[in-house]
């Protein structure tokens, strides 16, 4: 198929991942993604066009990396080596020339053959384990016919295929895509739909009607909440995320606490978006830090003892 010659950007092929999806799997990171959450643990993945990532602390200041830009958009000042992003071209000549690694590609492209021949090196570890792949990002539903075709060829490898997503795209791109996906996780954010027009940049209301459309198709889901201070932990939000997932709780698999992380932080200052992260001065979130959202989703009938909701992702 056609599908298969084209290009896609992939940002990690990460192996031996428990917490996306059953199993121990290996998890596909696209690039490319509609939202722009500010908490974002994968930044590197919104962006669908090849960035460069500038790793400061191992810029010995050679110089080589400002004699090659063509944009000028690399220059010294003084000792210092100054990255202006916004008149970089992405041509990669500084990344030629850079000897110390301090300046690399974010995102490879590959062929879905590439992907399929990758993954299936450790297909050992699915038999044994009772995992396989799980298709992320960004969002794999920003490249939806890419992702049906990758999903199809893994499948025909007899492969336990996941997606995760936020489902904010067209009901048609997740209906056709059912045949050949084993499970969906789906993120959800909040039930505010205020805030996912105006923090995420989305509408909340498509989100809510291609669940409850997988759900009535009888697609295997699990529902992905990620606990963000400030944004979405509140009482009310808890309430209102459970309830909402409570009307659903016989037809989904079950439901993912993920706590926020500050592990990205150093993501951000390797692509230049430190200065507008909000998130620098948040702290991780442990599990007793989500403890009262769990409450809420027990009470509304999930239960940690067959693995219905969890915290940190399904193991």
């Amino acid at each position: 198929m056609e599908l298969k010659k084209k290009n896609v950007l992939i940002t990690n092929i990460q192996r031996y991942s428990l917490q996306d999806g059953p199993g121990f799997r290996t998890t596909v990171f696209l690039k490319g993604c509609p939202l722009r959450c500010p908490w974002c643990h994968n930044p590197e993945t919104q962006d669908s066009a090849r960035e460069i990532q500038f790793d400061l602390e191992k810029c010995t200041a050679c110089g080589a990396c400002v004699q090659v830009c063509l944009t000028k958009a690399i220059c010294r000042v003084g000792n210092n080596i100054i990255f202006n992003r916004e008149v970089c071209s992405r041509c990669g000549l500084c990344i030629e020339v850079c000897s110390n690694s301090a300046r690399e590609w974010s995102g490879q492209e590959m062929t879905i053959d590439e992907i399929v021949t990758e993954v299936k090196g450790d297909e050992m570890f699915y038999t044994s384990s009772g995992g396989g792949v799980t298709i992320s990002g960004g969002d794999p539903l920003y490249f939806p016919q890419y992702t049906k075709e990758l999903s199809r060829c893994l499948k025909e490898e007899l492969l336990h295929v996941a997606v995760e997503t936020a489902a904010f795209c067209k009901w048609s791109y997740l209906e056709e895509l059912c045949q050949y996906t084993n499970l969906f996780l789906i993120d959800l954010k909040t039930m505010d739909s205020e805030k996912y027009r105006k923090v995420i940049g989305t509408s909340l209301e498509v989100v809510q009607q291609n669940i409850e459309r997988l759900v009535d198709a009888g697609a295997s889901i699990r529902v992905r909440v990620p606990v963000i201070p400030g944004f979405n932990d509140s009482e009310g939000d808890y309430e209102a995320i459970a309830a909402y997932l409570g009307k659903l709780r016989n037809r989904l698999k079950g439901v993912d606490i993920l706590p926020f992380h500050s592990y990205a932080w150093k993501k951000y200052k390797l692509l230049g978006r430190w200065d507008c992260y909000q998130y620098k001065n948040t702290e991780s979130l442990q599990p007793e830090d989500v403890i009262d959202l769990a409450k809420k989703l027990k009470e509304a009938g999930f239960t940690t003892a067959n693995s219905s909701l969890t915290i940190g992702g399904l193991t």
